[in-house]
């Protein structure tokens, strides 16, 4: 506790005396204590101090009403009067100008030196900010401790509690737009408002911690925002390693080397329930962040589904119950508030776990056939050109390229279109007149340029088999995009 003057005055030791001064004067806390001589020693206090004079330079009235007033305005909590030495008590002029300003004056002894009132004021200084320093290390314990009784998400719930517990406010956890952990929906006449402080949870991750106003104990709150960070990084790695074991039951599930008891036995080992419908959603990275994708953490309504790591892309396990749509706009949310541009995949809901496989193939036959500035695909009719183009084996996007090499030189070095007619031509089932309006150009020279295509390349499009080689090529680059 901080030294007053009633503190003082119940120490026997120092034999101070009142002079004057009653009621709350006599319970304010003294920061510091100090002696002085001079007559005007207000450049020399900072406030909240206790003053101690013998008052060797206020002789006069005039000086010791001064004197009162100069300590008055420094913003002194008391005067401790020597006497014995110029003064054999403390002079009238002194006390009723300090009882005029609601200033106490304590009475010094000649035998209790100053050092003693002064060492007093800063042990008890001292023992306050000890246990102010108890106090906030408990507190600190009392939020790790909160933090590291649950896991993830739970263990930011303990936090958030804690924080507000110890805090006297309402507390939140969010992490782009979404709410992890406390509320931000709280119905309470006090709030003043809300501070919002950023949260490091990784290099490319970004969280926030909502404390409103008013509170207490605000030193506690940049402890916390490192918890919130340690828990939220903790996380992250967790989801990365489960994810990349969980691809390597999906990659198995995908390419058939699982049979149907096995893949039930290994897809619950990831988290995924046995049972049911499931659909697959694939979630794929672009731009320069791409890679972010794997580390994107789901909307907290999919949670408890299972995601995977699967060819760089975020394959996520959607039991049929979850709305498909509704799933993948989510998903799209937090991409878009990481900034991170990802486009997403939806395949048809199976039953029993060896069925998933053709789930994954539309979705990403969705992706690699989604039109111009859309985001997210839905299923279609399986293909089998889309199961020859995820063979790992067979190297078609390098036969892609050889084929249609030609026709890129061609394009680049003298802006002939023809990869644009090509796939218009096969897209319009080779309707050259359908093309021609496309491409807003005259049917001639679309049949022209089919005739450059057929010479370049090797292959006719007009011809059934050649025309299924072309298309698989254009269909090949499409998917590796």
């Amino acid at each position: 506790m901080h030294a007053t003057i009633t503190s003082l005055l119940d120490q026997p030791q120092l034999g101070l005396r009142l002079v004057s001064g009653s009621g709350g004067a006599l319970r304010r806390p003294i920061e510091w204590a100090t002696a002085t001589e001079v007559l005007d020693p207000t450049p020399f206090l900072t406030g909240e101090q206790l003053v101690l004079t013998t008052g060797l330079r206020a002789r006069s009235v005039r000086g010791q009403r001064a004197f009162v007033a100069a300590i008055v305005e420094a913003g002194s909590v008391g005067l401790a009067f020597g006497v014995g030495f110029t003064h054999d008590h403390v002079p009238a002029a002194l006390v009723s100008a300090a009882q005029a300003a609601d200033l106490p004056v304590l009475e010094v002894p000649y035998a209790t030196s100053f050092e003693a009132v002064t060492r007093f004021v800063s042990d008890a200084r001292a023992s306050e900010r000890f246990a102010h320093l108890e106090t906030r290390q408990r507190q600190q314990q009392q939020l790790f401790a909160s933090m590291i009784g649950g896991d993830g998400q739970h263990g930011l719930q303990g936090l958030t509690a804690e924080l507000a517990k110890l805090t006297g406010a309402h507390v939140a956890v969010s992490r782009y737009g979404e709410v992890l952990a406390g509320s931000l929906d709280v119905d309470d006449d006090a709030v003043e408002g809300w501070d919002v402080l950023p949260v490091a949870a990784t290099p490319t991750t970004q969280a926030t911690l909502h404390v409103s106003q008013p509170r207490r104990n605000d030193d506690l709150l940049m402890v916390a925002r490192s918890l919130v960070g340690l828990s939220l990084s903790q996380e992250a790695r967790r989801i990365r390693q489960s994810r990349t074991i969980a691809g390597q039951v999906v990659d198995d599930l995908i390419h058939g080397r699982l049979e149907a008891e096995e893949a039930a036995i290994r897809l619950g080992s990831i988290g995924h329930p046995e049972g049911g419908r499931t659909r697959v959603l694939v979630v794929e990275g672009a731009g320069a962040r791409a890679g972010e994708v794997l580390d994107l953490p789901l909307p907290p309504r999919l949670d408890r589904v299972a995601g995977a790591i699967v060819d760089d892309r975020l394959v996520v396990l959607l039991p049929a119950r979850e709305s498909p749509r509704d799933s993948a706009e989510a998903i799209l949310a937090v991409a878009r508030a990481a900034g991170v541009a990802v486009r997403v995949g939806i395949g048809d809901a199976y039953p029993g776990p060896r069925n998933l496989r053709w789930s994954y193939f539309e979705a990403l036959d969705s992706i690699a056939t989604l039109a111009e500035g859309a985001d997210i695909g839905e299923r279609s009719r399986l293909s089998m050109s889309a199961l020859i183009l995820a063979s790992r084996d067979a190297p078609v996007h390098e036969l892609a390229d050889e084929i249609l090499g030609p026709l890129d030189r061609s394009d680049r070095e003298s802006g002939t279109s023809l990869v644009a007619t090509l796939d218009a031509f096969l897209r319009r089932s080779g309707a050259v007149a359908e093309v021609a309006d496309e491409l807003g150009t005259h049917r001639n020279t679309v049949r022209y340029r089919i005739e450059q295509i057929a010479a370049l390349t090797g292959f006719d499009p007009r011809v059934t088999a050649d025309a299924v080689q072309l298309w698989l090529s254009l269909a090949a680059r499409r998917i590796g995009r």
